[in-house]
């Protein structure tokens, strides 16, 4: 146990050390996101239930690692521009057989060479090199020994032709941009999907205490015909039959209780899970209630969000720009690599290395080195071949992104639709139960005269019983098809995301 709890402690250091990227951190307005209690009842709004499920959810959670992943791409392609340094320590002790003893019969030599290049978005590639010699022969005809060359060189070689002043590394770099943008909006996408689940969740959470609260009122109007029609009986007003088929309806009235009591807590630990609340012994519940008074907006509003918020659609929209640059980058693949080189090097020869160095700047020893390389195959068959695949994909590209805007079209027209129809049937439901609640009070004021009797009143309560079981369903509906309408139209994540990408 104690070697459990380092490890959980060594995690919570690490991971506050470490920290989170800004723009997948924490939701808008973090100091608003409550904590579930260790113990106790918790109670939540809807917006505290999705701020919550931001900051813990597992599935959010896994949507953000999957951004953070995809920018290390970025970091890889601009590995291009980084300073590179050479350096080559090497020592030779030669005593291999000679063709002539006037050559000796050892000789040292060692080399220090130090060399710095870094390539510019220009294409410009920059390179200083610093290179050290020393040699020493016993042969007789070295003039100096032993001897140090010490030279100090500068190399700029620039890119034409496929890579054009830097085009093809810009490009790369942009097409991973626009692919990594994707990715975020489509990582927004799912968070987003994981919010709905937890929203309706939720809304589950309300009808099933609300079929709570139905039962239990239920329950007590069984038991008050039980208790009158045990009076009566006592009485000699009604037969037994009578008596039995109040106290068969009284415990099944129980029995529904208990079903929606289990239903009631199977609906809470599944939100537990989605707002990942360790204490499943806590109990959970909802401070909200179903409202039919919530606003629908016209299509053409709902049409101009989605457009506007929809991330799939960005995406894309991400993804067709970074095909329109790749065919760009393969139309430069066509042309031929020609390469421009200049090398200017100055050194010094002395005996002694510090004097070797000082010549270097001293003397006049220049060496201008000057290179044209042109590189081309005749057919360039690879280069054709990628062209045409960039533009196909292109055109791919766009006839997906039709597609989508149709869809996206059709969607949003079929879910206002369907939340307009779901709104009217809810209070439909809501009338049909307020009528068949009054029916039954009616009923129980006959029979309380001695005008009906008690099959009647078991019946008329269980269709005020089935009558509110189906409002709230209704009611349910509506409120669902809503998170999903908001998801439809991309702005259920708007109001609780600051939207930095």
């Amino acid at each position: 146990m104690r070697k459990a709890q380092k490890i959980g402690i060594l995690i919570v250091l690490v991971s506050a050390t470490i920290g989170f990227p800004a723009w997948c951190a924490r939701p808008a307005d973090p100091s608003e996101a409550p904590r579930p209690a260790a113990t106790g009842a918790v109670r939540l709004s809807l917006d505290e239930a999705t701020r919550l499920a931001l900051v813990n959810n597992f599935d959010i959670q896994l949507a953000k690692y999957d951004t953070w992943i995809s920018r290390t791409r970025q970091r890889g392609d601009e590995s291009v521009y980084d300073t590179l340094i050479d350096i080559l320590v090497s020592h030779e002790d030669n005593q291999a057989a000679r063709t002539s003893t006037l050559l000796g019969t050892k000789s040292l030599e060692n080399n220090y060479n130090l060399g710095i290049s870094r390539k510019l978005p220009t294409g410009t590639t920059l390179g200083i090199d610093f290179d050290n010699n020393r040699s020493w022969s016993n042969s007789s005809f070295v003039t100096v020994n032993p001897s140090h060359d010490s030279s100090l060189g500068l190399t700029i070689e620039q890119e034409f032709g496929k890579n054009f002043f830097g085009v093809q590394d810009r490009g790369k770099i942009k097409v991973t941009r626009k692919e990594i943008e994707g990715a975020e909006f489509l990582s927004l996408n799912n968070i987003e999907t994981s919010l709905a689940q937890v929203q309706k969740a939720y809304w589950d959470l309300v009808l099933q205490t609300e079929r709570v609260t139905i039962e239990e009122k239920m329950l007590s109007q069984a038991k008050k015909l039980w208790d009158t029609n045990k009076e009566k009986i006592r009485h000699k007003l009604i037969e037994e039959p009578e008596l039995l088929a109040s106290e068969a309806n009284y415990k099944e009235r129980q029995n529904a209780l208990g079903l929606a009591r289990d239903q009631q807590e199977s609906a809470a630990n599944i939100l537990k899970l989605l707002l990942n609340i360790d204490n499943l012994d806590s109990s959970l519940g909802a401070t909200e209630g179903f409202d039919l008074s919530v606003a629908l907006h016209p299509e053409a509003d709902a049409l101009e969000t989605a457009f506007d918020n929809r991330r799939d659609y960005r995406a894309a929209r991400a993804r067709l720009a970074a095909k329109n640059i790749q065919v760009t980058i393969e139309k430069n693949n066509m042309w031929p690599e020609i390469n421009v080189k200049a090398t200017l090097t100055h050194n010094g020869v002395d005996d002694h290395f510090s004097k070797a160095i000082e010549k270097i700047t001293h003397e006049s020893n220049p060496d201008l080195y000057t290179e044209f390389t042109l590189t081309m195959p005749l057919e360039n068959n690879e280069a054709r071949a990628d062209l045409q695949a960039a533009q196909f994909e292109k055109a791919r590209a766009i006839v997906t992104l039709k597609q989508l805007e149709r869809r996206i079209m059709v969607d949003v027209m079929d879910q206002t639709r369907h939340c307009r129809v779901m709104k009217e049937l809810a209070r439909n439901a809501v009338q049909i139960a307020d009528l068949q609640n009054r029916k039954l009070r009616a009923e129980e004021k006959r029979f309380r005269s001695g005008r009906s009797d008690t099959d009647t009143i078991i019946r008329f309560q269980d269709d005020a019983a089935q009558a509110a079981w189906r409002a709230a369903e209704a009611k349910y509906r509506f409120h669902t098809s809503l998170v999903d309408l908001k998801k439809t139209e991309g702005r259920l994540l708007h109001q609780y995301w600051d939207g930095a990408i």
